[in-house]
């Protein structure tokens, strides 16, 4: 009984699929619902400063999850959002598992009706890029019907090039802790007080929480 069961569910999902292609439908749950759309940052642009995550805004509209009129998801409800590190897509239609690197729940954006943005991390981030280069985002939604056989509804991939990450800031912070700490240790050498210990101790305690940072929380390059 349960190989009929799971023979007569892959047959539906191949139906759905075969079905989709010969409509040539695009992405979507249903073909009166508006899809989700990034916005900004705008295709291809360049953000300067990314260490405190990056901000992105795509539209997020009501739509119908299933094929019931009266089943609505609204207020960014079902939506997701992903930054990956290159612009492959699966037969999914979304960015490539191997090279995501953050997927977020959404949040409703102040003041801008019908407009989401990724939910914030614990420290209050965006999405988080962690070294110089080109990134990819994207938009979705889940939903089960037909039209979107994979259980998603996939929005247009967008590529933003970012110049400081969490990682060159880090790297930053390190060097000018390793430098500080090297001219503590030289002043305790010529003379030692408890002040100069203290310092020593500080400056040791702080590059020790950044190389943390930099192999263990953000996985940053050598």
């Amino acid at each position: 009984m349960r190989a009929r069961r799971g023979t007569e569910a892959m047959v539906a999902a191949l139906a759905a699929v075969l079905l989709c292609g010969l409509l040539a439908c695009t992405a979507g749950a249903r073909r009166d619902d508006l899809p989700t759309e990034p916005r900004s940052p705008a295709e291809g642009a360049t953000v300067a400063d990314a260490t405190a995550g990056l901000k992105v805004e795509f539209t997020c509209p009501p739509y119908h999850p299933t094929s019931y009129d009266e089943v609505v998801e609204k207020d960014g409800n079902g939506y997701h959002v992903m930054l990956a590190r290159a612009a492959d897509v699966g037969a999914d239609g979304l960015l490539l598992a191997p090279n995501r690197l953050d997927i977020r729940d959404v949040v409703l954006v102040d003041g801008k009706p019908g407009m989401c943005t990724a939910a914030p991390d614990d420290a209050d981030r965006g999405l988080l890029p962690t070294e110089p280069g080109t990134y990819w985002w994207q938009s979705y939604r889940d939903c089960a019907t037909y039209l979107c056989p994979f259980g998603i509804e996939y929005g247009t991939t967008s590529a933003v090039t970012v110049k400081q990450t969490v990682c060159t800031a880090n790297r930053g912070a390190l060097s000018v802790a390793r430098r500080e700490l090297s001219t503590a240790r030289a002043a305790l050498k010529r003379k030692r007080t408890a002040g100069r210990r203290a310092r020593v101790s500080r400056l040791q305690a702080r590059v020790t929480v950044l190389r943390s940072r930099l192999r263990v929380v953000y996985r940053c390059a050598p």
